[in-house]
């Protein structure tokens, strides 16, 4: 086989068989293909995207690219997560300690950032000494033990997919609907989980930019479950607005504390909505009454215990988390009601200050990021402080910086 000419076949908009696509993507894998010639194919199957066939063929070609778990044979109950990625999105922090206050077991595989959307990985790399890149043996131990485990893609767990989501991640790749689904479910699947929740973000902030590839992305996601015998259910949320107050990794995971701690707010909602389908699901429990219960492990206390459990096993040093020390205040030109808080503006902002990754050899600064003390249809006055700015370099900033901020 030829990589031009698959290059060109998927250019022309012609599907590419499963022993195409497998030369391309394990050459790749193998370091056979550079990294220009696979960027020049992500790119052609984002302009012009993929047949059903071609992503369960992916699918199955990044599963069997390294190894695959199966929990279920050891353990009742295992459920497992996965958003699509968003602006202030720290809710597996949160789901994880609930599931397991529950008696739930959520084997929790996580990626790192995408584009300009936060990473489960970066947030809980933010707290010193946390491993992610815990064994096997461990994983599972952890589940089984604990109830909640957050591991990286390990070497040995879907290495196709995590070289390809690096990639992806710099190079205008990261919208394309097959890409999403085979990387997602690629993961889950081998991750060994039997029921699967997929919270699909919409709007300015998420990869997902309509409600219409929101649903596509949807029947792509329950029919490759199908296929694997998982029983998948989707959620479909707003991202257009940030899911949480605090945007920037060590930002979030106070945050997401604070949440544990019974904070009310949209992260606090999401996470509630979360679990709810997670226990219906694992347990077949009507989702009022699993509301209810999930509701519970927050008011007393539980789900704060788990997360503090959680961390220490995977030995996060919590009193040693910072956030950066310099801290600059953003006041509201005039007065009036905020109409409008763009995800995606206060995810660029984030990024300008080192919150995330432009180029693949990027730094990322755990520290730093913004602290919303507003939100949609608040009424302010002119001078009042809208936004906290962490920062730890010289920023050059102007008006537009702060525009997805809407005052009328």
């Amino acid at each position: 086989m030829n990589i031009l000419d698959i290059i060109t076949k998927k250019k022309n908009g012609k599907n590419l068989s499963y022993d195409e696509l497998k030369f391309v993507f394990n050459g790749y894998l193998n370091k056979e293909i550079p990294d220009y010639q696979m960027s020049a194919l992500l790119m052609a199957i984002t302009i012009n995207g993929m047949s059903m066939s071609e992503t369960l063929s992916l699918t199955d070609i990044f599963i069997r690219s390294g190894e695959v778990y199966d929990l279920t044979k050891v353990m009742d109950y295992v459920v497992d997560k996965h958003s699509t990625g968003g602006v202030g999105d720290s809710t597996t922090l949160i789901i994880g300690p609930m599931c397991a206050s529950l008696g739930l077991h959520l084997a929790k595989m996580s990626g790192r950032g995408l584009g300009l959307t936060g990473g489960t990985i970066d947030k809980v790399e933010s707290i010193p000494g946390f491993n992610v890149n815990i064994t096997e043996e461990e994983f599972f131990t952890q589940v089984n033990n604990l109830g909640f485990a957050l591991s990286s893609q390990t070497a040995n767990l879907v290495p196709l997919d995590k070289a390809i989501y690096a990639l992806r991640d710099v190079t205008g790749t990261t919208e394309s609907i097959p890409l999403i689904a085979s990387s997602i479910m690629s993961k889950k699947i081998a991750a060994g989980a039997d029921n699967i929740l997929i919270d699909i973000k919409v709007g300015s902030g998420a990869l997902i930019k309509n409600y219409a590839d929101a649903e596509k992305l949807s029947e792509w996601l329950i029919s490759i479950g199908e296929a694997y015998k998982r029983n998948v259910r989707t959620i479909i949320s707003d991202m257009d607005t940030p899911l949480s107050y605090a945007i920037g990794n060590s930002l979030e995971v106070c945050e997401a504390i604070n949440v544990l701690h019974g904070k009310r707010c949209p992260l606090y909602t999401s996470c509630i909505e979360i679990v709810a389908n997670l226990l219906s699901m694992a347990k077949n429990m009507d989702i009022s009454e699993a509301e209810v219960r999930a509701e519970q492990v927050i008011k007393n206390g539980e789900a704060l215990k788990k997360f503090y459990e959680f961390v220490s096993a995977q030995n996060g040093r919590l009193k040693e988390l910072e956030v950066a020390k310099t801290i600059v205040p953003v006041r509201a030109n005039r007065g009036g009601i905020i109409t409008k808080i763009d995800a995606l503006g206060a995810a660029k902002l984030a990024a300008k200050l080192g919150a995330s990754k432009m180029h693949l050899d990027d730094e990322i600064d755990y520290t730093v990021g913004l602290m919303l003390n507003v939100k949609v249809g608040d009424t302010i006055n002119k001078d009042d402080v809208i936004l906290n700015i962490y920062m730890n370099k010289p920023v050059q900033f102007s008006q537009k910086d702060f525009d997805f901020i809407g005052i009328e």
